[in-house]
């Protein structure tokens, strides 16, 4: 569920009652007088960074709402978990929970896999036209470990979350030794406050079952929108139809050709594409990792967290030619596509 988040908070006047209040908080006991050189009060605590500005009654907290609850992001944290967190959170600084402004959040998931996450990883092609790019790999290090898809207000982020945390020391939960992360970071309130229906999202609104419903489904929403390459079967093709099923499969190769191409003649190697997808039945079933996803959502969610519906349209994307634009229905794998969704769905329908 939730990790890493970006708080502000101003004290209302008369603010005398709250500054008593943080200055006798948990966060604030170690805390020498001291202020830096732009006048900020700086204190860390259980992971978090806080800062306040005494002369304008304003501060803001960063850090993983994880690692404050467990010492670390790297086990499983459960919805209600990350509810309790977030009153915890408040507690700690003294203030209530309505008066700290989301303005960035991270919401994902831990996924205990079976095998080392890479192949996987370097499967991954675009999610809603961005394309999902690798990130310098860390010193030492030959192959990335964390791949990125940004949007303007938000992006997401799949990485190696076992070997991350190899690599810092942390130990990783019993009988876990290869982890997956996959999250929804929102960059800017904008979306959050959006998905929610709010005008700005609380730390008080965090721990609410309709904001933590909403924000899981939307997780589980970004993960099936993704889209993965999957290596095409050309045995019994002219060279010329292999070389269409090669190149259909890289979204941007069709907004290239486009410009170019009359409309008719367009639609027609649509058309043809579509048939040389069914020819060679690429669908065959959900990754194994969907399969995970779905059960870590229904352990996570708790029964007065029910996930929301999914619409089967989103469906979870198994090769890049189910998400151009060239209408699929009614062939043979869309409708596997859609029977997969269903059984994913009945499966969360019953977290």
């Amino acid at each position: 569920m939730y990790d890493n988040l970006h708080l502000t908070f101003h004290l209302p006047e008369p603010a005398d009652e709250f500054v008593a209040a943080l200055a006798q908080s948990p966060a604030f006991a170690g805390f020498d007088g001291q202020t830096d050189s732009r006048g900020r009060v700086r204190v860390q605590y259980r992971g978090m960074r806080i800062e306040y500005v005494p002369g304008e009654c304003k501060g803001r907290v960063r850090g993983s709402l994880h690692t404050f609850t467990q010492g670390s992001n790297v086990g499983m944290f459960s919805a209600a978990e990350a509810a309790q967190a977030a009153k915890g959170l408040a507690a700690s600084l003294g203030l209530p929970p309505e008066m700290f402004i989301v303005r960035k959040l991270e919401a994902g998931v831990n996924l205990v896999v079976p095998s080392s996450p890479r192949s996987f990883l370097e499967t991954l092609s675009h999610h809603k036209k961005s394309p999902i790019l690798p990130i310098s790999p860390p010193a030492g290090r030959l192959r990335p470990l964390e791949y990125q898809a940004v949007h303007l207000n938000y992006r997401l982020k799949y990485y190696d979350k076992g070997e991350y945390a190899r690599r810092q020391g942390v130990p990783l939960p019993m009988d876990c030794s290869h982890l997956l992360r996959f999250e929804v970071v929102f960059t800017r309130a904008r979306n959050l406050n959006k998905l929610t229906g709010r005008t700005n999202v609380t730390l008080q609104d965090l721990s609410a079952p309709d904001v933590l419903r909403m924000v899981a489904t939307h997780v589980l929403e970004q993960w099936k929108q993704t889209v993965r390459r999957t290596p095409p079967d050309y045995s019994g093709l002219p060279i010329a139809h292999a070389a269409l099923l090669y190149a259909g499969a890289d979204l941007s190769w069709w907004e290239s050709v486009r410009p170019h191409t009359p409309k008719s003649t367009f639609k027609r190697y649509q058309a043809q594409y579509r048939q040389l997808q069914e020819r060679t039945k690429q669908v065959e079933g959900p990754h194994p990792y969907d399969i995970l996803l779905a059960e870590h959502m229904r352990e996570l969610c708790p029964d007065e967290v029910p996930l929301m519906k999914v619409s089967p349209k989103i469906g979870t994307i198994l090769h890049t030619c189910n998400q151009l634009e060239i209408g699929v229905s009614g062939s043979r794998e869309n409708r596997e596509v859609e029977q997969v969704v269903d059984d994913i769905e009945r499966v969360l329908a019953a977290a």
